[in-house]
């Protein structure tokens, strides 16, 4: 039995994952805050359970220490302690975001809803990317030994106006924020400030979406100026990458919004690049990924083999 554990900025999922067929079987979900005191709950959630092996995914970049600082929750993961925890030598400890591109090859086919594009290419490299309380970045490509997840931190790169719209707000972003990124904007805090930024009045992201779904014009403007810029920083990564295998849309925001997610924006955006790159990108497929736990899913992988 493998434990697994999912610590992004806001929520802690934890698990115990078993190999099934050419997959991972979840089992013993429990989900909770996000909060310093991991290790004990870690050390709770496994009593009684035989465990092989444990691995985390934090939201955050792995130093050369091997910890994670989390980016949005003031703590620090040490994979010493969480093994220690879990009941083993050493925990693995990844990028949250690697831990899902090291799932796309074993995750099922009808997990994917493709959002446009054409056909991916067998074995070309990937972009994972998706909005949450951050917004998180990967890439997954072929390499020795097999399928490879690359820790990636794009989501901390500068976020560039296109349009006048995209102008003027970024320059309203820019009085608050010394430097606009691409999560200033596309990340749970980032669609509130959008919405601030259109409306001049602050709402919590649910009800942005809950008024988006009602039509009133300010917050499907946020959503729309959300879903284009997300797809501006996709086709910006797709082409850093080369990803002809496709890019794969997850985090906490995209899956929730489900068939509301406008992919002819998304799309618009993504594709939005000088000729020749414009019809470039429109041949590589974009995906939103259904999957409830596919980052628990990828640290199943990583401790235990594809095999």
């Amino acid at each position: 039995m493998i434990l697994v554990g999912d610590v992004g900025g806001t929520r802690t999922r934890l698990a115990l994952a078993a190999r099934a067929g050419s997959s991972w079987e979840l089992t013993g979900l429990e989900e909770s805050p996000t909060t310093p005191d991991l290790p004990e709950k870690v050390a709770r959630f496994r009593a009684g359970h035989r465990i092989e092996a444990a691995a985390f995914g934090g939201a955050g970049p792995v130093g050369e220490d091997g910890r994670i600082p989390l980016t949005n929750a003031g703590f620090t993961l040490d994979p010493v302690r969480l093994g220690e925890a879990a009941g083993v030598s050493r925990a693995v400890l990844v990028n949250d975001f690697r831990a899902i591109a090291e799932a796309i090859p074993v995750l099922p086919r009808d997990c994917f809803v493709a959002c446009g594009g054409g056909r991916a290419v067998e074995g070309e490299p990937v972009v994972v990317m998706g909005p949450g309380t951050g917004l998180g970045t990967s890439i997954g490509a072929q390499g020795p030994g097999g399928w490879h997840g690359i820790q990636g931190e794009a989501g901390h790169t500068d976020l560039a106006p296109v349009d006048d719209e995209e102008l003027r707000i970024w320059q309203l972003l820019r009085r608050e924020h010394r430097l606009v990124t691409a999560e200033t904007v596309l990340s749970g805090p980032g669609l509130e400030r959008l919405y601030a930024a259109l409306a001049g009045r602050r709402l919590p992201a649910p009800e942005i979406d809950a008024a988006a779904w009602r039509g009133e014009a300010e917050a499907v403007a946020a959503h729309t100026v959300f879903t284009r810029w997300l797809g501006r920083v996709a086709g910006n990564l797709a082409l850093a990458a080369a990803a002809r295998g496709g890019v794969y849309l997850a985090g906490g925001i995209l899956p929730r919004w489900g068939a509301r997610f406008d992919a002819d924006t998304f799309r618009r955006g993504f594709t939005d690049k000088a000729p020749p790159y414009d019809a470039w990108l429109a041949e590589v497929p974009s995906f939103v990924v259904m999957h409830p736990y596919p980052g628990l899913i990828g640290l199943a992988v990583l401790a235990g083999g594809r095999r």
